[in-house]
């Protein structure tokens, strides 16, 4: 407590400010300013100096010491952020002599950062300190689901008076959680279809290709045969049908969203090359019409491939019979060969040999995104609130909103799990429907003493968050 700034001052006043516990008796020229009973202050100190008035040397009287103290003081006055009492009191901070913060009524001091307390009192601090509050300390709020920061961190023994706020910087809100995917049924476009087989047409207006250089079964043949001699190749759609072909059936056929197909009068076999709008997974028939000659052609297998000299290659690369099932890549070129499993030059006459390619998928549909949490409340912002989710695909799940951010020295709300997705079951090319994951939880309060056993509180006003 300073001396009084008018009236008389006694010897003992002046012992007991600026030597308190000694009962020696006093003469003045133990207390001049920068002497050993009242410090001199270095030149980075940014505190006051509560003797100023104290003369250094020269002629003594007892009212040089009117309304003076002991200690260095710095008076916050305004608003501020990030104060460290080393840098306040610069080379005296690790002096043995007392120190004093005070904060005035209605300013508040802030941290910047979570890592960055509003108020630091770092080690090798030395004297008596003490902080004065009569304003507002307040820590940096969270972002989403991260702790917020401190108000007061001390690391050196100092005293704290609280007659205003001490509070922590709010939770961040957690994250919600991501929507579960869906699946949904859709007709896959059918791109680039190339007939390799039937296309272009050689000497005589015959098919040309037949087949891939690695197939080797038989002796392949598009056209009808013998007495079927009308049964010839057309093309894709008709549109390039051989002289003399006086029926439509016979060729590939694409004008169909749901599938493409093939029709000819003799073994093939069927050769033609595409690409699929969607990855997914497809299925793929053939038959035999063997009502006119009896069977004993063999069975119906299909090859797919990503390569036209090799067999069997690349993502859903492989022999397939009918009915079975092929789990394929949009956007990639596929090399589709039927053929039968006979042996030897049988051919079919009036019997039909057809292969349909299904379009239709079971798509996997994205789930919405993520609702982000809202940051914690600061020493210059309120608490944020948490944002909502995104929407998903056809039956795939909502993203979980976002929690809101805590209050000033509160925690977090926890963010709110992802809806499930629905549909048809698939595998590829994931796993799906699958259900929403959870939200996140939302962001502890951080401290408003950080350092508890350094700090002697005497609280008369308000403090919120957590204390270690």
């Amino acid at each position: 407590m300073a001396l009084a700034g008018s009236g008389a001052i006694s010897f003992a006043n002046i012992r007991d400010e600026f030597s308190p516990g000694s009962n020696t008796s006093v003469s003045l020229s133990d207390y001049y300013r920068q002497g050993s009973k009242i410090r001199a202050k270095a030149g980075d100190n940014n505190g006051t100096h509560l003797a100023s008035g104290v003369p250094t040397s020269g002629a003594l009287s007892l009212s040089d010491y009117h309304g003076t103290g002991i200690g260095f003081q710095f008076t916050i006055s305004s608003d501020a952020t990030n104060q460290n009492l080393s840098t306040i009191f610069g080379d005296d901070y690790d002096l043995d002599y007392p120190k004093l913060v005070v904060i005035n009524s209605g300013v508040t001091v802030g941290g910047t950062s979570t890592s960055t307390p509003a108020i630091n009192v770092p080690s090798g601090g030395a004297g008596t300190i003490t902080i004065t509050n009569g304003g507002n300390i307040y820590g940096k709020g969270g972002a989403a689901g991260a702790v917020g920061g401190d108000a007061i961190v001390a690391a050196t023994a100092c005293n704290v008076i609280n007659n205003g706020n001490i509070k922590s910087g709010g939770g961040g809100g957690g994250n919600g959680g991501a929507g579960g995917a869906g699946t949904t049924s859709v007709n896959s476009a059918l791109n680039n279809f190339v007939d390799e087989g039937g296309a272009p047409y050689g000497s005589g207006n015959a098919p040309a290709n037949d087949a891939p250089s690695w197939f080797s079964a038989y002796t392949p043949a598009l056209n009808g045969a013998g007495v079927v001699g009308d049964r010839k190749w057309g093309g894709v759609n008709n549109s390039n049908p051989q002289s003399g072909s006086v029926n439509t059936t016979w060729g590939w056929h694409t004008t169909s969203s749901s599938n493409f197909n093939g029709v000819l009068a003799n073994r093939g076999p069927f050769y033609c090359s595409f690409q699929l709008g969607t990855t997914g997974t497809y299925t793929m028939t053939g038959s035999i019409n063997n009502g006119t000659y009896g069977s004993g052609y063999g069975s119906v297998l299909i090859n797919l491939s990503t390569s036209n000299t090799s067999k069997s290659q690349g993502q859903g690369g492989g022999d397939y019979t009918s009915g079975q099932t092929a789990n394929l890549d949009a956007d990639t070129t596929y090399y589709f060969l039927a053929n039968l499993t006979t042996s030897g030059n049988r051919n079919l006459y009036y019997n039909t040999f057809s292969v349909t390619f299904n379009l239709t998928t079971n798509t996997v549909t994205s789930g919405g995104s993520a609702g982000s949490g809202g940051a914690g409340a600061s020493y210059n912002a309120s608490a944020g609130n948490g944002s909502s989710g995104g929407s998903g695909g056809t039956n795939a799940g909502s993203g979980g909103a976002g929690g809101n951010g805590g209050a000033l020295g509160a925690a977090g709300s926890n963010g709110t799990a992802g809806g499930n997705g629905s549909g048809t079951g698939v595998s590829f090319p994931s796993t799906a429907p699958a259900n929403g994951s959870s939200g996140s939880s939302g962001g502890a309060a951080g401290k408003y003493i950080n350092g508890q056993s350094n700090v002697t509180l005497t609280n008369n006003g308000t403090v919120a968050g957590n204390i270690a």
